[in-house]
């Protein structure tokens, strides 16, 4: 039995691998996500284990016995080939957006309200998205002053959408205040990249 261990980190993208069978031959490739990103996958058995960490590179295994081949690129064109129907209907990787915010406030940075436009495009590929919007603050001042500004953040990005033309109605708001910062620190640190948040399409 061949086993397949996928291994993430909070860099990396979700990654699609596709396993298929010609005869006794199992193929598996890995295949990069709509920004191009991987993790990695090792494909194991008894006879040894190889991994591969690239956009399409590829592990072909035949039994338990025989230890998977070296990995290879396999083409475009082949991938679509053997799997294009699969790719066309599998469901798209979630797409989340980190819109930051000025200090102690609601209100959005200058780049973070021109992402606005991008947001909507992706909205578009998506046939039945589901929308989460969740607010978070750094780690200055209050725990409890926090969770409610992470909330207004949330409902303000809520409110900018609908106001920009927003019409799902399965969205979701949500606060985690100053936990889950995307930059650990120290109680009392101001980080930009902790004054945000995620917007994430289904």
């Amino acid at each position: 039995m061949t086993e397949m261990r996928t291994i993430r980190s909070a860099f990396l993208f979700a990654l699609l691998v596709l396993s298929a069978c010609a005869g006794p031959r199992t193929t598996v490739v890995l295949l990069p996500d709509s920004d191009g990103g991987t993790g990695s996958v090792e494909v194991s058995n008894a006879a040894g284990r190889q991994t591969i960490d690239k956009p399409n590179l590829a592990v072909q295994v035949g039994n338990k016995e025989a230890k998977p081949q070296s990995p290879a690129v396999m083409s475009e064109t082949e991938i679509s080939e053997r799997w294009g129907a699969v790719l066309r209907v599998a469901p798209l990787a979630p797409k989340t957006f980190y819109m930051y915010f000025q200090f102690g406030t609601d209100k959005l940075t200058l780049e973070s309200q021109a992402q606005f436009p991008r947001i909507f495009e992706e909205l578009m590929r998506y046939p039945a998205a589901e929308l989460s919007i969740v607010g978070h603050t750094d780690r200055a001042g209050a725990a409890a002053v926090n969770a409610r500004l992470s909330l207004k953040r949330a409902q303000a990005t809520q409110r900018l959408l609908m106001a920009a033309g927003l019409k799902h109605s399965r969205v979701e708001v949500l606060s985690h205040g100053e936990n889950n910062p995307l930059v650990p620190t120290a109680d009392g640190v101001a980080e930009p990249r902790n004054r945000r948040v995620e917007v994430t399409i289904r």
